[in-house]
């Protein structure tokens, strides 16, 4: 994209139509003056890219890895996912068996977790609805009677605590995740979009790589006051905390916290069997159910949870968790 700008050293630089045409009417040969001055002023001209001239726009080229784009609808930044294939699951995890071959499809998925600030503009224009007997959210209450969401409710009006804005929604549930992600022009990430988009072609352990490092995500460390707490780590936080804070846990594809802060909903119906027949191409997971899936882990789990391929298994009702979160994927198509 580019600007056109006239140079200030043009040789008519300052002059107004009036008196350019006083110029000319005074001149015995006006038309070559008048070609002459045509010159000029497109020789005058330059342009001025307004970003790095050698990066193409988006819109304009096949997108790659580490492209970025922003979503008009909340402005959250979307990392491309080529295409690609892995090995999806884990055979050590009763959940994640059998490991399987998967292919996906190109798409775009959240940079980090929905925040609280995104999340309250939704409501606002949407109110809070309820699907299946179930809010999209719980404001201003949480697990034990405790208020952990940061969003309040006052007249209609929804905000989010000062200070919290760009905190993961939490008590969220199923239903009000899926509704955001439509609301925003995508959906909620299938499990395999989830798996690729945090561990890659390689089938990483953790997003990073197959080391666990205690300080490139936000789990139960040292700072945390349940009896599994891991005292070899430190990570900054004692619970849930701002997303993006933990830039070298980033993915392959570039993806922030896909390990820890808090878990996020996937698409998919759980089923205990589906792992066993799951086509290869995109799949979606079961077509019904009760229970649906959650992937990465959170603040309140110990390392173990938070792999590429643990899958928790909730209610869509699960919303007074203060450990729930999301992310939206847009299909590179769209």
């Amino acid at each position: 994209m580019v600007k056109t700008a006239v140079s200030s050293q043009s040789p008519l630089w300052g002059l107004t139509l009036p008196s350019v045409v006083e110029i000319i009417n005074g001149m015995k040969r006006p038309l070559p003056i008048l070609l002459f001055i045509g010159v000029l002023l497109l020789g005058g001209c330059r342009s001025e890219p307004v970003d790095n001239p050698s990066v193409t726009p988006v819109s304009t080229r096949t997108p790659e890895l580490h492209d970025t784009q922003s979503r008009s609808r909340d402005g959250m930044i979307m990392v491309y996912v080529p295409a690609g294939e892995f090995e999806m699951g884990d055979n050590g995890e009763e959940r994640a068996r059998p490991v399987h071959t998967v292919t996906v499809n190109a798409f775009w998925i959240d940079q980090t977790e929905i925040t609280n600030a995104m999340f309250t503009e939704f409501l606002n224009e949407e109110g809070n609805q309820v699907e299946e007997g179930v809010s999209w959210l719980e404001p201003g209450a949480g697990h034990r009677g405790i208020v952990y969401g940061h969003i309040e409710e006052n007249d209609g009006a929804f905000r989010s605590s000062v200070n919290y804005e760009d905190y993961p929604v939490v008590e969220v549930s199923w239903y009000g995740a899926a509704a955001y992600c439509s609301w925003a022009g995508g959906r909620l990430p299938t499990e395999a979009e989830w798996e690729y988009a945090a561990r890659g072609s390689h089938s990483l352990q953790y997003p990073w790589g197959n080391t666990f490092d205690g300080t490139r995500l936000n789990y139960c460390d040292v700072n945390c006051t349940y009896d599994w707490r891991d005292t070899a780590f430190n990570d900054g936080a004692a619970m849930w905390t701002s997303v993006g804070s933990y830039p070298d846990g980033a993915s392959w594809c570039g993806a922030l916290d896909m390990a820890g802060n808090v878990w996020e909903w996937a698409e998919d119906w759980w089923s205990e069997d589906y792992y066993a027949a799951s086509p290869t191409d995109n799949p979606q997971g079961a077509s019904s159910g009760t229970l649906h899936v959650a992937r990465g882990g959170s603040w309140f789990d110990e390392r173990v949870g938070t792999t590429t391929f643990r899958r928790a298994v909730l209610t869509p009702s699960s919303y007074r968790m203060h450990w729930v979160g999301f992310r939206c994927v847009v299909p590179a198509h769209s």
